[in-house]
């Protein structure tokens, strides 16, 4: 005969509930193990437990009534557990322990059941070292029906609602669940909570509830219905009705204006304006150089071959501050190219032929105007005069100053300047101008074209994009080396000369060979030579400044 054992767990785990049912034949049909198996039919039972039960469960030992006195009579009896015939090493798992009493009480404890512990355990009665009796358990696990999450038909989702004193509120709640007749002991109820506490004000609040089943009966209906009138600030709140320890919200606010609400929100855009400010005041020349680098005007194709004209003067400081500060650090870090100049720009108060053509030449114009570069002539005689001159050769030239000018006693020119910001840039360059970070810098480069990086190619990166093979642009062109620079943050002045020498002067003209030359001289001096032949079909009217005139004494 086999025997189904059905337990029933309580919060502690351990009421059981015992219903023996006679089976359908000899029970070998049950297990597919055989006789020579750990497993014996006649003593085999089911065991259920829900997947939701408590963290810890107990399994007992079903010992008969022979097994238990033998226990409690012999000294030398004992009791091993099994899962599927093969010995449990409880040493090796913290979730699993057995317990053994005299009084024939066994039963093995589990802690933090799963899925995983379902199977066949048997527990087998030894006298020394012969079997004497066998107790199988076979556990399933199942999910409890009761644990089964509501559907939720109405509302759909929560809703939050606005209503002024004196409304009437009336909140539907409708869940559908699924139903088996086995287990009617399920909870299928509503509850209304408010704020997380029980409605228990029936004077109040108004109640009904009713169910109903689908055509097959496998699913139930609940629908309650909470009715109310809003007579005080104390009936609004979160209403929630509750269903297997699922709810659905009813938010429920005055519809009257909330003064402490408007002034929090006042508040707080109050400080997100100040934040936004001081954001502002801080990050003001990084977000103009983003923007500027990313949607600003591109100067190319303008026929420029240098981004900026720098004027300072022959002395020894305003020379290492031009040549080991200035320069080193915005060509090899920010690829401009500059052209530098250290004498007198406007000699009798009027800009050179040179000067002017030289200027017409770059983009930008920088004047270094230090405390030496103020004593030159125009400067110390008719400042304001020669800065209308400079304001013609360049739209609003950059003036670099110092920091011992702006302080103290000021220079007139200093003044004069400030009174034309608008015409001019003026920047200042001060003890915390050296790191390349500082402010000097960006608005330096603000005040300098938006460049773009060009891998390293044959041409300028300028008129690249022109597909300009001009050999006249690209013989002995030292300023496109893009070899990478060893210092980035500035140059030493020790890994060679600074100023390099012009490049080799060579004629447009073909060379024509003299008589009695050999053939190698020859040879080599056609390597030099430029073919000119396409130079009639080409259009230069963009660029008429790259070309000097060729006199007649010159051919």
């Amino acid at each position: 005969m086999r025997m189904k054992l059905v337990t029933v767990l309580t919060a502690a785990g351990i009421l059981f509930l015992f219903a023996a049912v006679k089976g359908n034949g000899t029970g070998k049909n049950r297990t597919a193990q055989g006789t020579d198996t750990c497993i014996d039919t006649d003593r085999f039972y089911d065991h259920t437990i829900w997947t939701d039960q408590e963290p810890v469960n107990y399994l007992f030992c079903p010992l008969d009534k022979v097994s238990v006195e033998l226990l409690q009579t012999s000294a030398v009896t004992r009791l091993e557990w099994q899962k599927n015939c093969t010995a449990i090493n409880f040493t090796s798992s913290t979730r699993l322990n057995s317990e053994f009493y005299r009084n024939g009480t066994a039963f093995l404890t589990f802690y933090k059941l799963g899925k995983e512990d379902a199977g066949s355990y048997t527990c087998t009665v030894y006298v020394g070292d012969q079997r004497n009796a066998s107790f199988t358990i076979r556990v399933t696990m199942e999910d409890n029906p009761c644990s089964t999450y509501p559907e939720f038909m109405s509302p759909f989702g929560n809703n939050t609602y606005q209503l002024y004193t004196g409304d009437q509120v009336t909140f539907n709640c409708t869940a559908k669940l699924q139903y088996d007749s086995r287990f009617t002991w399920c909870n299928s109820t509503i509850q209304w909570l408010k704020d997380g506490t029980m409605l228990v004000n029936a004077n109040h609040y108004t109640y009904s509830e009713r169910s109903w089943f689908d055509n097959n009966a496998t699913n139930k209906f609940i629908a309650s219905v909470l009715t109310f009138n809003i007579a005080s600030e104390k009936d609004y709140g979160v209403y929630s009705c509750l269903v297997r320890n699922s709810s659905m919200v009813f938010t429920l606010k005055s519809a009257s204006l909330n003064h402490t609400a408007a002034v929090l929100a006042a508040i707080l855009v109050l400080i997100f304006l100040v934040l936004a400010v001081l954001l502002i005041a801080k990050c003001r020349l990084n977000c103009k150089l983003w923007y500027r680098d990313k949607y600003g005007e591109l100067e190319m194709n303008d026929g420029k071959l240098h981004d900026a004209y720098v004027s300072y003067s022959s002395k020894t400081d305003d020379r290492k501050f031009v040549n080991f500060i200035l320069k080193p650090h915005l060509e090899n870090k920010y690829n401009y190219k500059l052209y530098l100049h250290d004498n007198n720009i406007l000699p009798n108060l009027e800009p050179s032929a040179e000067v002017i053509m030289n200027v017409s030449r770059c983009r930008r114009f920088i004047i270094v105007l230090s405390r030496t570069y103020l004593e030159q002539e125009w400067c110390t005689t008719n400042f304001r005069g020669g800065l209308w001159r400079l304001l013609e050769l360049s739209k609003k030239p950059i003036f670099i100053i110092f920091e011992n000018q702006s302080s103290g006693i000021a220079h007139p020119a200093i003044n004069i300047l400030k009174s034309h910001s608008k015409h001019v840039t003026l920047i200042s360059w001060t003890s915390r101008s050296v790191t390349s970070s500082s402010d000097f810098w960006k608005e330096l480069r603000l005040a300098l074209p938006r460049k773009i990086t060009h891998r390293c190619t044959v041409g300028d990166p300028q008129i690249h994009l022109q597909e300009d093979k001009d050999p006249m642009l690209l013989l002995n062109a030292d300023y496109l080396d893009c070899t990478a620079d060893p210092d980035p943050e500035g140059d030493l002045g020790v890994r060679g000369p600074i100023f390099k020498g012009p490049p080799p002067r060579v004629s447009a003209l073909p060379i024509v060979s003299t008589v009695g030359s050999s053939s190698s001289d020859h040879q080599d001096l056609n390597k030099t030579e430029i073919d000119v032949s396409d130079l009639g079909s080409r259009n230069y009217g963009a660029r008429s400044d790259f070309y000097c005139l060729v006199k007649d004494d010159d051919v």
